[in-house]
């Protein structure tokens, strides 16, 4: 989105504030520089629905990592034949119910809707990696893999071992192994607060923390989403 499409956005009342880690009140503003830390919520609200969208579409674009949450006007028409037209945020977006117009309880029903937020898909993440190392062909093959992660389809029924590991090695270090792993790790940090562990132990979650986010256990559970354990794990294998 160019800047007069956002100009546009903001003349129609669009607003947008961000929450970083740890998500207190004093969270609540826009980011002090050009980045924003890893698991930052962004929230957008105003009473024209498109125009929120649009803004946060262009977020997600400057910070792929982050959380889009749009805030739902109480009088608000469909959302649905809206994220129709925007592929960005189709899959991610958190809608958070109108309420209190007080900062403290509008920021607590956001940090609620994150929460249970659906767990992620594995065409969903595929998609989110390939766009955000800019190699298509990629994505296919993480889907399948990650498929098999979360939902146990063997993707060597799909694709030989050996084809996976020439076109993963292409692109970097992480194995096939390596990207199931991850998969499990998103679904076990967004499955955490819904009380959870179907994906992975509380050790061998602690493990991956470690091994592919450089991060304790203990940092990884107090962050919201799975975009930013991606983006982590990109910047520590040197994708991007």
């Amino acid at each position: 989105m160019g800047l007069a499409s956002l100009q546009v956005a903001r003349l129609l009342g669009s607003r947008v504030t961000f929450a970083a880690p740890p998500y207190q009140l004093a969270g609540l503003h826009r980011p002090p520089s050009n980045d924003v830390p890893l698991g930052t919520v962004v929230i957008g609200k105003g009473d024209v629905t498109i125009a929120v969208l649009a803004e946060l579409t262009a977020m997600v674009h400057q910070w792929p990592w982050v959380v889009p949450c749009l805030v739902v006007p109480a009088n608000h028409e469909p959302i649905t034949p809206l994220l129709m037209l925007v592929t960005e945020l189709r899959d991610r977006l958190v809608l958070v119910g109108h309420g209190s117009s007080a900062a403290s309880d509008e920021l607590q029903r956001v940090l609620t809707s994150v929460k249970q937020r659906s767990l992620p898909t594995p065409g969903g993440m595929a998609a989110w990696i390939a766009a955000r190392v800019g190699r298509s062909d990629l994505e296919a093959h993480l889907g399948l893999q990650f498929r098999e992660a979360l939902h146990g389809v063997r993707a060597s029924t799909a694709t030989s071992v050996s084809t996976f590991s020439r076109v993963f090695a292409r692109h970097g270090p992480y194995t096939a192994h390596d990207w199931r792993a991850l998969a499990r790790l998103c679904g076990h940090a967004s499955a955490h607060f819904q009380c959870s562990t179907r994906f992975l132990s509380l050790r061998t979650a602690s493990h991956y923390a470690k091994r592919y986010l450089a991060v304790p256990y203990r940092v990884m559970a107090e962050r919201l989403g799975w975009e930013w354990i991606l983006e982590a794990a990109l910047r520590a294998g040197s994708y991007i």
